[in-house]
């Protein structure tokens, strides 16, 4: 093998190879972004707005944000994170919806990127896949289709009919103890494309909504796998 062909080869190769994982801020991912590497945008709980990183709940106990990144990095994702301020969740959702926009727009397909969201995070995304309508990005709402006292948000998004403009590969999960958030099915059920591809779970746990608080493998786990595709 003679040294173009050599030179050619490590070419190739190094396109393929994804880069090495981290949490970065949105500019630096569209700075170093690479079509074959997988990305997460991780929207946190309304908690950390009001406490910033390892907010505590009398309830909950710490929300383990680092952690819960690093387990998304150590499983070969990019993450784009903002420990963001309290926030309108409509103009976040449309920030984020430009955000991947621009990232698709620089080459990564929209399959590689998936946004995660907890609580008010997963309400975000939920609005989010409603704004992109590209039936190709994935969503996970954890926990985010609020109800009882943490209903009004989500019950504005189903009386708006949001959920008929849902696109894309939503995973929902949440707890049977929870009481703040459950099922998301009414507003999958709003959508009649096949550009919506949707499925849910109902974890087992006496944890409630704290159960994603931690980076618990109950729900890290399929997080991540449907993240790759698999």
């Amino acid at each position: 093998m003679n040294r173009l062909m050599i030179a050619a080869l490590i070419i190739v190769l190094t396109a393929l190879t994804p880069l090495p994982a981290h949490a970065i801020p949105f500019e630096e991912a569209l700075a170093q972004s690479a079509p074959q590497n997988k990305y997460i945008f991780y929207l946190h709980g309304a908690i950390m707005e009001e406490q910033g990183k390892n907010a505590v709940s009398q309830r909950y106990g710490i929300y383990l944000y680092d952690s819960i990144i690093k387990h998304f990095e150590d499983r070969g994702f990019t993450v784009i994170e903002e420990v963001r301020p309290k926030t309108n969740p409509n103009r976040y959702a449309a920030r984020i919806t430009s955000q991947i926009r621009t990232l698709m727009a620089a080459g990564v397909p929209a399959g590689n990127i998936t946004v995660v969201g907890f609580s008010k995070g997963g309400y975000m995304a939920l609005l989010t896949a409603s704004s992109l309508a590209n039936p190709s990005a994935r969503y996970v709402i954890l926990a985010g289709c609020g109800k009882g006292r943490k209903s009004y948000a989500y019950d504005q998004f189903l009386k708006r009919k949001r959920g008929a403009r849902l696109r894309g590969r939503i995973l929902s999960l949440y707890t049977g103890s929870d009481l703040e958030a459950g099922s998301c099915v009414q507003a999958f059920a709003q959508s009649k494309t096949r550009d919506l591809v949707f499925s849910e779970k109902r974890i087992k746990s006496t944890k409630g909504h704290g159960l994603f608080y931690q980076p618990r493998p109950e729900w890290i786990s399929p997080v991540a796998r449907f993240a790759k595709g698999e």
